[in-house]
């Protein structure tokens, strides 16, 4: 079964007034921890890389 869209519209509001929009205190507090983590694992990722380059 084929569907065929022949048409698509999304409407949406942007807000020019950046000052009333607040993080969560705790959503920042976890988006630093996973920025960590994160780049934790990519340096641990890097260094496996590397070492097993040099071991061949």
């Amino acid at each position: 079964m084929t569907i065929e869209v022949k048409q698509l519209v999304i409407k949406s509001t942007v807000a020019d007034d950046s000052n009333n929009f607040q993080r969560e205190p705790k959503k920042d507090s976890d988006l630093r921890s996973f920025k960590k983590e994160l780049l934790a694992e990519c340096k641990q990722i890097i260094t496996e890389s590397l070492k097993s380059g040099r071991e061949r």
